[in-house]
């Protein structure tokens, strides 16, 4: 300890990493997200070398101070990497910037991206609000209802509507073949995946059961789109046991017979009443000893974990009134709606579902 005139000085205790990652994480965030919808990634990715800042400034008819503020950050979060040539610095991706934030690759998350920047990091503006009343924040946070802004950004063109959905492809591919690989399906010949958007669960579920017949049931927006993610033979030999239908999990009257329905982040989206609705309408179409499958991303009984669940549910929260729940809490729930539980497959933590197989009693 030292002293100034007399007066102890206490010495402040460095930052932890962990409070630093939380101070600066929304800062992370949206510099990322601005430079994806700038389409900072695609024009280097279509550019046949790397871009100097003011090149870039053109490109976007932008502010070449604030612009190269931007392409900086971007190289201290590892996304660019530049090199000097004379008296200029020149900017490229990264392989990762590559790989998840240009529009041609096959894993690339700018859907997801756009979702988040536009919608949720609005929403999740006013999470305060969200836990003082504990309704959805749309009217607060835009003024307009769920169905107004989706209309307006997601669904506004085919483009905008592909690129989300391609989004939601590449965020569930990993976890869908892991569920698939996880759970023993043998038992079920005729698969219904109930909202089940391009096909990205189907057509990995029907790589590890050859013996299934799978129906994606989702609205005409999705299912119109879905003929962009059909594999190919060579990637997988059983895409023709996948087939899709329009159809709607609130009516009933729309969904085809099945012995095994599939209901995969589906009811962490739905508020209390709308999810008993949901398990009654798929049990009144079961058979007696048929399956349902549901993929969520299960809380450990005393809530401690997993982080990426619990963010979800304080997004589910703001966004759509529904939550995430333990597999104590979905047992209770499918029990009283006729389902017994018969296995529970927790997956890495950094995928974004586990699975429960139930069958009806």
């Amino acid at each position: 300890m030292s002293e100034i005139k007399g007066n102890p000085v206490v010495e402040s205790s460095p930052l932890p990493e962990r409070v630093e990652k939380i101070l600066d994480g929304f800062r992370e965030s949206k510099a990322t997200f601005a430079a994806c919808d700038f389409g900072i990634f695609d024009k280097l990715n279509n550019s046949s070398s790397p871009q100097s800042a003011k090149e870039i400034t053109e490109m976007l008819s932008s502010d070449l101070d604030a612009t190269t503020r931007l392409l900086d950050t971007l190289v201290a979060l590892e996304f660019l990497d530049k090199s000097k040539q004379g008296d200029q610095w020149l900017y490229k991706n990264t392989e990762i910037a590559s790989k998840f934030l240009t529009t041609s690759s096959p894993d690339s998350q700018l859907g997801t991206i756009s979702l988040f920047n536009k919608i949720l990091y609005p929403l999740q503006g006013s999470l305060e609000s969200a836990v003082l009343d504990g309704n959805i924040q749309w009217m607060k946070a835009f003024g307009k209802s769920p169905e107004d802004i989706f209309r307006e950004t997601v669904n506004s063109t085919e483009e905008d509507s592909l690129r989300f959905n391609k989004g939601m492809h590449s965020m569930a591919f990993s976890a869908s073949y892991a569920v698939a690989k996880a759970v023993d399906l043998s038992a079920f010949n005729n698969c219904c995946d109930l909202g089940g958007g391009v096909g990205t669960l189907a057509y990995a579920l029907c790589q590890y059961n050859p013996q299934m017949k799978i129906t994606v049931c989702d609205l005409q927006p999705v299912v119109s789109l879905a003929h962009h993610f059909r594999p190919s033979v060579e990637d997988c030999p059983n895409q023709v046991n996948v087939s899709f239908m329009i159809g709607d999990f609130f009516k009933p009257e729309t969904l085809p017979k099945a012995d095994l329905y599939v209901l995969s982040r589906i009811l962490h989206d739905w508020p209390e009443e709308k999810v008993e609705l949901i398990l009654d309408n798929v049990f009144n179409c079961l058979p007696s000893g048929g399956g349902l499958l549901i993929c969520e991303k299960i809380l450990d009984e005393d809530k401690r974990g997993p982080k990426r669940a619990l963010l979800e549910s304080l997004t589910m929260l703001v966004a759509t009134g529904g939550k995430e729940r333990t597999a104590s809490e979905y047992k209770h729930i499918l029990d009283k709606h006729g389902f017994i539980v018969t296995q529970i497959k927790q997956l890495d933590q950094s995928l974004f579902m586990d699975a429960m197989l139930c069958i009806k009693k």
